[in-house]
């Protein structure tokens, strides 16, 4: 299957595709994970800074008596509680509120009417702005740019007077590190994660499509193998044909049925020697010669040899009007290809066969022969009948037909048909890939078409002429 390059390409298209929506998948289920495991550290530190501020506001407010000032029993509730132009309680070691402090990054404020802090546990070392408070959750960040989530509570003496307020903050550190972490992670885990992803894709991709290849190889075999067997048979007919029209006595209807008949059996057995041809060419069934072989000389013959063909086709016409075939070696030097010479004569006689075969009258065939960055470019371009830009994609397939079914009106009023087996673009264009090249086209109704050829060369034009003087 990695031969074929209609299949290893569409391989990589859809390993493309599954790479792409299997790590979609697979960013969006480690986005939804992060944001779950973000609401459900605040989740939880919402809980533990409620329980706090609850259990340290209920014990507070059974002690305070003056409005913005810290009783000694508040000292003693809170160890290690330090009030600002004061001094501070000694801290216990057995004490919860120490260990959420100095280990679980807690933080605890009592700030005035107007949240001017008065006295903190935990945050000596930080400052806050001092502003009044709003009676919700929200987030601040200190001066060091430590970010902390708060919950405020308002304060009331023993009498129910506004004492203050009190803050419960718990810092965002260990959330920090967590977050710095996962992107580590992510950083370098994601391209592993891709490589991988991309090995599994073209693993799936090549075992989807296997029984697509089967089913194409066995159409491909069927095709060859009816081509081959149908040759029999039909040269059978022909001759059958062509000996019924050598008889002397025969009615002129017969000999007309004779004729068309002879015709179609003609046609039939091209069609089956180019389908048999193809399919051979496309398994590798077809071995092909590869040898030096010089462009130069193979459109020079083309155009020789086909120039009667441009004759035929307008042979009606004045000769003023009938189809001009030209040579253009746009080349010093002999551009020589790696290649089969009968191959690539057959794909490019096809293209020009094909130009000829849709020009109109007074048209004209250009064969161009010319040389860019290690590649031979041969280009055959006509002033014909174009190609319309819905069908310029499937012009290669075998059997494609545009609309018209490829007739033309003539200038002179008669009508010619161009039809043949429906299959020469698609060999054209099957040798051209053998060679490791690749055929283009660009037309327009009514203004004609161009097919341009690239076949890699071996060398350039100034070395190719050196070696061959020496030799």
């Amino acid at each position: 299957m990695h031969q074929n390059r209609l299949f290893n390409r569409t391989r990589i298209q859809l390993t493309v595709t599954y790479a792409i929506v299997i790590g979609l998948i697979t960013l969006l289920s480690g986005c939804a994970i992060h944001l779950v495991m973000i609401r459900a550290f605040a989740r939880t530190v919402d809980r533990e800074l409620n329980t706090l501020a609850g259990t340290v506001h209920d014990s507070l407010e059974a002690v305070l008596q003056q409005p913005e000032q810290v009783p000694p029993f508040a000292m003693n509730l809170l160890p290690g509680l330090c009030v600002l132009g004061g001094g501070c309680s000694q801290p216990k070691s057995d004490s919860k509120i120490a260990e959420l402090t100095q280990k679980q990054g807690y933080c605890l404020r009592l700030l005035t009417l107007k949240g001017k802090e008065i006295a903190n546990l935990g945050g000596t070392k930080h400052k806050f702005n001092d502003e009044i408070p709003t009676m919700h959750w929200e987030t601040i960040t200190d001066d060091r740019g430590e970010r902390y989530h708060i919950h405020t509570l308002q304060l009331k003496t023993i009498d129910n007077r506004n004492w203050g307020y009190l803050q419960v903050a718990q810092s965002f550190h260990h959330l920090d590190e967590y977050m710095n972490s996962l992107h580590l992670i992510l950083i370098f885990g994601i391209p592993l994660a891709m490589l991988l992803i991309s090995g599994v894709s073209w693993w799936l991709s090549g075992l989807a499509m296997q029984p697509i290849y089967q089913s194409y190889q066995q159409i491909q075999q069927f095709t060859a193998d009816a081509a081959h067997e149908l040759r029999t048979p039909l040269a059978v007919t022909r001759i059958a044909v062509e000996s019924a029209l050598d008889l002397a006595v025969i009615k002129p209807e017969t000999r007309n049925n004779l004729e068309i008949a002879q015709r179609q059996v003609r046609h039939l057995s091209c069609l089956a020697e180019d389908l048999l041809w193809l399919s051979r060419l496309e398994a590798k069934q077809l071995p092909l010669q590869f040898q030096p072989c010089c462009l130069n000389d193979l459109v020079s013959d083309l155009e020789e040899e086909l120039a009667p063909l441009a004759i035929a086709n307008s042979l009606a016409e004045p000769l003023q009007k009938r189809i001009d075939l030209r040579l253009e070696i746009l080349v010093n030097q002999p551009l020589y290809v790696n290649g089969d010479s009968d191959r690539l004569y057959r794909s490019i006689a096809n293209l020009i066969n094909n130009a000829i075969q849709y020009t109109p009258a007074g048209g004209i065939v250009t064969i161009s022969l010319a040389y860019s960055d290690r590649t031979a470019i041969v280009t055959i371009k006509d002033n014909g009948i174009g190609i319309a830009p819905e069908d310029l994609p499937y012009i290669f397939d075998r059997f494609y037909r545009v609309q018209s079914d490829r007739w033309r009106s003539l200038s002179s009023g008669e009508s010619r048909s161009t039809g043949g087996t429906g299959l020469g673009l698609a060999i054209a264009r099957a040798i051209v890939q053998a060679h490791h090249g690749n055929i283009q086209v660009d037309s327009q109704l009514d203004r004609g078409s161009t097919f341009t050829v690239s076949l890699p060369i071996k060398a350039t034009p100034s070395k190719i002429s050196s070696q061959n003087k020496t030799t």
